[in-house]
Parts: structure tokens; sequence; C-alpha cells
């Protein structure tokens, strides 16, 4: 179902006050005419809080999507622009897109704290629908944080608007205590969020969405024990389930289903909120029925070891990614992979503007990380974990695993990251899974040395775990004891 949350995120200027690009600290508190006009009615509250939505939104269709995708042994050190060398592990505090995405988070976690700072002195004729906003920003705002911890380290902790003197002068925390202030948001907004929303505002963040996000945190953390009970009341809750077929999670005819516990939300129709990912992913000059309008310079190439990855009969592999294509003067490519995960919905007219939501959590991911805890507080043979995991291959059309085939704990946390990574390619999982489990290195490492992706000229170092704070944001603050480049870099 189709949420009409989409149809009503607009940038209105407004809505809070705006950084720069590149400036996270040019955070200028909102003008005299906002202040004295704007955060007065329930309306304006619902209205700040689309606001912030949108910011997730423009960073999701785009620079989310290349950057962590790139980062991973999904794609190849052959593409070009920012993701050529994010994936050849050369990147530097100059990057663009990865500079967008720390500016596009600070300017969400500005938008929150806008909120945050005003709602409690406005009255509202409905308490529900104050508590629900609260909990909206208290979400965005803890997501944020929780996507600048994990992937440039340590943050300035910013809870409320703040002014640009103030701001130089707060030193950058530990990757923990960034974390702490995330868990913090991140509770309070299961606290107050509904379970759900009227179905024209089913995009929303729910009170599960908030668990699911917490949950995923804390598998960062590996903390086990925190996380399990916050997967269960997903699971036991009845609200959510696996789609029957894969590809039903990835068709905008199907967003916002029991499949989905939150995503991105986008709306076709030219008015600046469609989905520019399925044609990003694609070549540049390809021409066929799922991309009649052809694709994007800054296409991903898919690595050959993940197409390798998949199993045979597995029908995720074909869904997910093509191999070879027509150009639009009719040479054939036999050689190209690209995702087309995202591609086998309706084909807008303008190749810009896509309906299909982004995927931030999905039901089976959830069940996922559920088996993984089970599976780390104990290996049981033929357990629920077994029967998880089997679900999902099962879907996928492949035969289950026995115990002979997964013999002990470490074989199985080995076979469900390989399950991990094909169920989940093209979702921008694959690093995140690497870093938190601590496989990165070696697993980097070892693809790079791949004769077809450089033979071992390109090497991923410890540090390169997070990325560099960019150079614009030092720039602004020459002040090192406060703003300073993580080591490394």
């Amino acid at each position: 179902m189709k949420s009409t949350l989409s149809k009503i995120i607009i940038s209105v200027v407004i809505v809070g006050s705006f950084a720069s690009c590149g400036e996270f600290l040019d955070l200028k508190p909102v003008s005299d005419y906002n202040t004295s006009t704007f955060y007065k009615t329930q309306g304006d509250f619902e209205l700040a809080v689309n606001g912030i939505y949108a910011e997730v939104q423009a960073l999701s269709d785009n620079n989310i999507p290349l950057a962590l995708e790139s980062r991973s042994d999904n794609v190849r050190t052959t593409g070009g622009y920012d993701t050529g060398v994010i994936s050849k592990f050369i990147d530097d505090g100059t990057v663009p897109i990865l500079e967008n995405i720390y500016t596009g988070f600070w300017r969400t976690i500005d938008r929150s704290n806008a909120v945050l700072d005003r709602i409690g002195g406005v009255p509202f004729e409905d308490t529900k629908l104050k508590e629900q906003l609260t909990g909206e920003a208290y979400f965005l705002r803890g997501y944020a944080y929780f996507q600048l911890a994990w992937m440039y380290g340590g943050m300035p902790l910013i809870d409320r608007q703040t002014a640009i003197e103030k701001i130089r002068q707060t030193p950058r925390s530990t990757q923990e205590q960034t974390l702490d202030l995330a868990r913090e948001d991140l509770q309070k907004a299961a606290d107050l969020l509904p379970e759900v929303y009227p179905a024209k505002y089913s995009g929303k963040a729910t009170r599960y969405a908030a668990k699911g996000i917490l949950a995923r945190l804390y598998l960062f953390e590996r903390n086990h024990a925190a996380a399990k009970p916050l997967l269960e009341e997903i699971i036991n809750s009845g609200k959510y389930e696996m789609f029957a077929k894969y590809a039903d999670s990835f068709a905008d005819q199907y967003d916002n289903g029991k499949e989905h516990v939150f995503q991105i939300q986008y709306n076709s129709g030219l008015v600046g909120e469609g989905n520019e990912l399925v044609y990003t992913l694609a070549p540049e000059n390809i021409r066929s029925s799922l991309f009649p309008q052809g694709g994007r310079s800054i296409s991903l190439p898919v690595s050959i070891d993940l197409y390798e990855s998949y199993e045979p009969n597995d029908i995720r592999r074909d869904f997910t990614i093509q191999s070879g294509h027509i150009s639009n003067t009719g040479a054939e490519n036999r050689g190209s992979l690209f995702y087309i995960k995202f591609a086998h919905g309706s084909i807008p007219p303008d190749k810009t503007d896509y309906e299909v939501n982004v995927p931030v959590l999905r039901y089976t991911d959830v069940r996922l990380m559920y088996a993984e805890i089970l599976n780390e507080e104990g290996y049981t043979a033929g357990g629920e974990a077994f029967q998880i995991l089997n679900d999902v291959r099962k879907r996928a059309g492949l035969p289950p695993l026995t115990t002979q085939e997964v013999p002990d704990q470490a074989a199985f946390r080995d076979q469900l990251f390989k399950e991990r990574r094909v169920e989940f390619a093209g979702e921008f999982l694959r690093w995140f899974d690497l870093v938190r489990s601590g496989r990165a290195l070696a697993t980097m490492n070892a693809f790079l040395k791949r004769p077809d992706e450089g033979g071992g000229r390109y090497v991923m170092k410890d540090y390169q775990a997070i990325f560099a704070i960019p150079n614009n944001e030092l720039n602004i603050n020459p002040n090192r004891d406060v703003m300073y480049q993580n080591p490394g870099y």
C-alpha cells in the first residue's frame, strides 16, 4: 500500500535551519520570521517532522546506496567518480558523496532538535499526535546519530539547537558515547510511537521500526542480550511476515506491506518525491524493457565475486543482478553486471521519478538477526535458528541446510552471513555486516587480491572501518582539540 507520507514530505524552508553544503557546523538558528510565525500549531509541527523525513529521503536514493555498497565486496573496484575511490580504499576527506551523507545527517539532527526544543511548549488539541510527533523526531535523530557513529566514529553531541559559537567549542565524543545518545533517542521513540498508523500514513516510523533499528544498534555493539527481546517483540506482534515471493519485497505495489518494518518513502508524479535509485544502478547506455530511458553514468558495477556467490537455482540472483546488456546503439556488452532489484515495478515517464520505496528494515532482516542471536547464545542442531535460515532459503528456491552441512556454531555463523549477503545484496547492508562482525579487514583484503579486482593493488587498513571526516568540516573549525580527523586519514 502506498503511503501519502511521501506526498507530504516537502522541503519547506520554514521548517528549520539549513546547513550549507559541507558545513554541518553552520547550523544557523531559524530566522526571526520563522520563530515568530512557525512552531505554533499542530499543523506546524506536522510539517516540521515531514521536513526531517525529507532529509533522510534525500540521502537514500543516491548517496547512501552508492557509498555503502561500493565499500563492500558486492561492488567492483572498477567504478568511476566517488564510488571508485571508495571501493579501492583510497578515499579521504574530499569525497563528495561521503560529505553529502555527513552533512545530510547533521541537517536531520538539526531539524529534529528544532522540533524537540519547541514542541513541549505548544498546546495540542490531540495529545496522542503530540506524543507521536515527538517520537518521530527522536527516531529520526537517533537514526542519524547511529548512522554517523558507525560510519564516521564519534560525533559532537548536539541535542538542542545551539549557537554556532558553542557548537565550535563542543568536542567530538567517542563512538560509544555517540551510540549511547542514539540508543536513548531510539528508546524514547519506541516508548512514544504508535504500533500502527492509519493507512494513509503507513510510511511513518512505528514503535516496531524504532525497536528494530535499536536492535540493529545493539548488534553493532554485539550486545545480543539487549537486542533479543526487541526482535522478539516485533516477531510476536503478529503485524509482520515475510512475503511469499521474494520479488514482492521490491515492487512499488507492495510498498509498506507486511514485509516492511520501515522504508524510505517515494512517490512519482514529478513532484520532487521520486526515487532515483533504480536508474542510478544501471549502465548509462542501456536500453531495455526495464530501462527504456537508460541508466546513469555513476552506475555500480556488481562484482563477479557476488554474482558467483549465489548457489545454483537461487532465484534471488537473476532477480537482483543482470548479466550483460544491449546498449542504445545495439552493441552487446556481455561482461556487465549491475543491480536490477528495484527495477521490476512500474516505470515512470521520467527516469528520476520512480515510485518504489527504499527498504531500511525488512522483516526478513528481523528474523535473520534473531537467528544470529540464537546461534550466538548456543548452537542447536536443527533448532529455531535453522528453521529461520531455511525459511529464507525456501523462498529463494533453495533446499534446506542440514546439520551435516552446518555442524557447529562457527559454521552456522558463516552460513548466516553468506545468506545475508545474497538476501540483502543491493540494499547497502553488506558493509555494515562486515564491520559489525569484525570480518571487514579479512574479507575485503581477500576480495581485493582477486585478479579481477586489482590483484592486491588495493588494500584495506584497520582504520578504514570508518570513513574520514569531511575536510570541509575540519576547515570551518580549526580547533583540533574539538574537531579532528579520524586517525590514519
